[in-house]
């Protein structure tokens, strides 16, 4: 007997999720869609797949695909019987097959049935799980026999007996007789619901109704708040990270050993997202020893559960918690807490003045299987506003739904809405940096390493600085990711190079007609082409880091479909956002499915073999045709037009083609993941300046579409911005002193400010002239540029430039000279008996004296000498021309560098030769003296000798 005051609180609560839900047997079309229509679906699928089935594989491989496609169990249930399972095939294969046959059999042996499956499973799956093997068996009642089979989770059966019935629900030593029980539970469930008029139709609408009578819970004031804040256990991460890398806090972290087996997720954007569970909890509690998982209330893992935090396995994928222990939250208690720690601290903790959280997103992050009414009914109840300290919020509709966003204006800790003028990111340490100093000094390896240690931190990049090798292989991963960028300046590079500028193209363009048909256009024209400078930028800002994308990969196309007409087919339109598909009606009743259909031409042939002859590639069934079934792709985009000049949905395109004959219309499908959507529609205008055309799909023309716009809308309101996790990229500017730094940066040198950064204190935007692209440098963005003093003097450096960098000098240093020829275990002061250190040092005491200090000879061109064979051919090729260049060709000079001299007693380097007057000169007529210089075939390095 079942209490009569329970049903009526049941019947309450679904009318509270559907309003316009009178009767079963009248569907509700929301309903039918949130709940119903994919159940229907797989169980049509799964009945038509047995009946083809031949051997057991097919039909393992039936009940595989139907339990995928529901996702009305976790996939860790029935993993073990999926392809990488680890089941025992031969005796579970068997066992699947006859549970498959008693689905089809008499409702009273199902019970029995579902015993011997369980032991089955027992016996052919390691660690096997009884509740397991009870969810798929019940799952194939339901689906193969709606009327009369069953399917209840155990702790919504729990919940809901000890409701209606008042006590607890009875323990059976079976697992027959437990399911019997449930059918007497379910049984009177439904004739409860008909009495009182709801007229279920099946089991299913059972089933569906009391999965979400169970997720609304009554607001009270024993909600759990967390006993582990998200500041202690961000804290402990960060001891954890700093353990790993150089040992700190070992007396805490040693004794935990190597992490095995529960993890929990940071709810920051870190380079490590997962952290073992029992040494943080170590830490914040101070302790040495304790468990990992959840048995006990105190166990580290069932600790950071009850706390909101998600525990995860090694990959970041959720582990769902055991049911049987009942001092573990759930539903919306937990809803709540992962949404306070996972979405409203971290964007308040960012100085956001709002935050929004998609239902689908929570449910994907936390592995909630079709809750949306229990998270939309926690997102939007007032246990979480008092919780998380905010206003009622704002959401989009339908609601319950896996696209509902809830949307909360921040207040600070003192109770005050944020103000507008607060940076959207923490200020950063952005580095502008110049190295400059004379040839060889190292300059160019110092880049290297300043690109590496700002990319991957300081403690992973400091092994790295004596190991050439290894650095230079970070480098060069580095720059195969795009996250450094070299350029080197010119006197000819300019604005259009560095930021952009126009190029032509020959590109056959479209335009629109009066009738808003395409029309090509030839011809070539300017477009507008980012040089490397807004190309890092963007690439920069753009970045998610190893978090999960929060952008759209704008590397794919965007495709306009039109479902229908705003209010004459507003029912077409509503199926293909409420179930997640596109449709078109062109084709006509072909299926197009056949590989061979990949092919325009194939396409156009069937339609003129079948239905007309006389048509050409431009008849809307061949070209809509071939755009929705072959064109478009699966992970492109998708925007549903409303008319000409606004859209109400944007998705990611899930599926292949489908052709659906029993569809009352348009049966040529696809499935799509909707990323947003609103029945409000947007301005078409803000991301795609052309009206949408009439066909019913068609590409956008990707030169057109305004990204940064469209996500705006669909992704996130700050999406311009970067966002917090973003990694460090570098742009290095080799010879940055050799271009003309006003022509080559023009306005955007005020960009390069900390302050001015984007989502800083004094955000700076410009439009650039050639795209009218609104631009901006992202604060994690790094420049360093090189300077050769010895080609133009620092002090003629811009000044403009001098303000925005920091400079840092590179002389030649005989230490570095000694350090890297001892790596090589070579004598600097005895390198086959010169004393390198010596030559280095007095070349550059003459060079200073007779010129300046700017063009002295770096170490670095000694450094890869091996022996008295290499120090000849490096004096011979590189300092003597060198030397040269520096005193305009005047030779006395050189040798006066070298040691050569007037007055010396021996040449060591250079040779002179007086030359004799030409017949009928006096020496007196030419000046003097003249001298003809050479490079001697053998150096004497007597004068530096060790």
């Amino acid at each position: 007997m079942l209490d009569p005051a329970a049903v009526t609180r049941w019947i309450e609560r679904l009318r509270l999720f559907f309003p316009g839900l009178d009767r079963f047997d009248k569907p509700d079309p929301d309903f039918d869609a949130g709940e119903r229509d994919y159940k229907l679906e797989v169980a049509t699928e799964l009945r038509s797949a047995l009946a083809r089935a031949d051997t057991e594989q097919q039909c393992v491989d039936a009940i595989h695909s139907a339990l995928v496609k529901s996702n009305l169990l976790p996939w860790r249930a029935y993993w073990p019987m999926s392809p990488k399972g680890d089941a025992n095939r031969e005796r579970l294969w068997p066992a699947l097959s006859d549970l498959a046959r008693a689905a089809l059999g008499a409702p009273e042996d199902h019970a029995a049935a579902l015993e011997a499956f369980v032991a089955a499973w027992m016996d052919a799956v390691p660690k096997g799980s009884t509740d397991a093997a009870r969810q798929i068996a019940e799952f194939l009642f339901l689906h193969i026999a709606p009327d009369e089979g069953l399917y209840i989770r155990h702790t919504v059966r729990q919940d809901l007996w000890l409701e209606a019935v008042g006590s607890k629900f009875p323990a059976h030593a079976s697992m027959a007789e437990t399911y019997v029980e449930e059918q007497r539970f379910m049984r009177a469930v439904r004739q409860a619901f008909d009495e009182r008029g709801l007229a279920p139709r099946d089991m299913i609408d059972v089933q569906s109704a009391l999965w979400v009578v169970h997720s609304y819970k009554e607001e009270d004031d024993s909600a759990p708040t967390p006993s582990l804040t998200r500041k202690a256990i961000e804290a402990a991460m960060d001891a954890y990270d700093a353990y790993r890398r150089s040992g700190e806090h070992s007396e805490v972290f040693d004794g935990f050993g190597e992490p095995r087996d529960y993890w929990v997720r940071s709810t920051r954007q870190r380079q490590e997202r997962v952290y073992p569970t029992k040494p943080l909890i170590g830490f914040v509690r101070g302790k040495s020893e304790l468990n990992g998982g959840w048995g006990q209330p105190g166990d580290a893992a069932a600790q950071l559960h009850n706390s909101g935090f998600i525990i995860v396995d090694s990959d970041d994928t959720p582990v769902a918690p055991p049911e049987q222990y009942d001092h573990l939250i759930r539903d919306a208690d937990r809803i709540r807490l992962c949404a306070l720690n996972y979405y409203i601290e971290p964007a308040r903790e960012s100085g956001a003045r709002e935050v929004s959280v998609r239902a689908g997103n929570l449910a994907k992050d936390m592995d909630l299987q079709n809750a949306f009414p229990a998270i939309c009914s926690a997102l939007g109840g007032g246990k979480l506003q008092q919780l998380a300290n905010v206003p009622a919020p704002a959401h989009t509709e339908p609601n319950p739904s896996s696209s509902t966003v809830f949307t909360y204006q921040l207040v600070t800790e003192e109770g005050h809405q944020a103000m507008t003028s607060e940076p959207s990111v923490k200020m950063p340490s952005v580095t502008n940096l110049i190295l400059y100093g004379p040839p060889g000094t190292g300059k160019t390896y110092a880049t290297a390493w300043e690109a590496v240690r700002l990319c991957i931190g300081n403690d992973a990049a400091d092994p790295l600085r004596d190991d050439r090798d290894a650095l230079m292989s970070q480098y060069r991963r580095l720059a195969s990711e795009g996250r450094i960028e070299f350029v080197t300046f010119h006197q000819s590079f300019s604005y259009e190079d560095f930021v952009e500028g126009l190029r032509p193209t020959t590109e056959t363009e479209l335009a629109d007609d009066d009738q808003g048909d395409s029309v090509a256009s030839g011809g070539f024209s300017l477009k507008a082409h980012g040089g490397v400078f807004k190309v890092i930028s963007e690439r920069a800002r753009l970045d998610t880091g190893n978090a999960a994308a929060k952008r759209l990969d704008r590397s794919r196309s965007i495709y306009k479909i039109a479902l229908g007409q705003r209010g004459s087919q507003e029912d077409r339109i509503r199926e293909g956002l409420d179930q997640s598909l596109i449709h078109i009606g062109w084709g006509d009743d072909i299926d197009w499915s056949d590989d061979r259909f990949d092919d325009f031409e194939e396409i156009r042939k069937e339609w003129n073999a079948k239905k007309d002859p006389k048509a050409s590639g431009k008849d809307p069934n061949i070209e809509m045709t071939f755009a929705f079934r072959s064109g478009l792709q699966i992970g492109d985009y998708v925007v549903i037009s409303d008319g000409r000049d606004s859209y109400r949905a944007f998705g990611r395109v899930t599926g292949e083609y489908e052709f659906d004959p029993t569809a009352s219309f348009h049966p040529h499908r696809r499935s799509v993941e909707w990323i947003w959507r609103d029945d409000n529609g947007a301005e078409r205008a803000a991301f795609y300046p052309k009206n949408f055309r009439r066909q019913s799909a068609y590409q956008l023309d990707p030169n057109l579409v305004d990204w940064d716009a469209l996500e705006t809308v669909v992704v996130d309101p700050n999406a311009q911005r970067p966002v917090e996790g973003a990694r460090p990229h570098v742009l290095i500017i080799d010879e940055i002193n050799r271009a003309n730094i006003s022509k080559v940066f023009g306005e955007l040198i005020t960009l390069l400010e900390v302050d001015k950064r984007l989502g800083c204190e004094n955000e700076v935007r410009v439009r650039l002239p050639y795209s009218g692209a609104s631009f901006g440098v992202p604060s994690n963005l790094h420049v360093i540029g090189t300077m050769n003093t010895a080609d133009r003097s620092i002090a003629l450096l811009d000044t403009a430039l001098r303000r925005r960098f920091a400079f840092r000098e590179l002389m030649p240093d005989v230490t570095e000279l000694r350090k890297a020829m001892g790596a090589r275990k070579l004598d600097v002061e005895n390198l086959d008996g010169v004393n390198l250190s010596k030559l280095l040092t007095t070349i550059n005491e003459r060079i200073e004296y007779l010129f300046d200090r700017e063009h002295q000879i770096g170490h670095a061109y000694f450094t890869g000498c091996r022996d008295r064979a290499d120090l000849d051919e490096v004096m011979r090729h590189k300092v003597i021309p060198l030397l040269a260049e520096y005193f305009y060709e005047d030779w006395s000079k050189v040798a006066a560098v070298l040691g050569d001299g007037p007055g010396t007693a021996k040449a060591h380097f250079l040779e002179a030769k007086k030359l004799s007057p030409p017949a009928g000169f006096a020496d007196d007529e030419l000046g003097g003296e003249k001298l003809r210089w050479s490079v001697k075939a053998e150096f004497d390095f007597s004068e530096f000798s060790a």
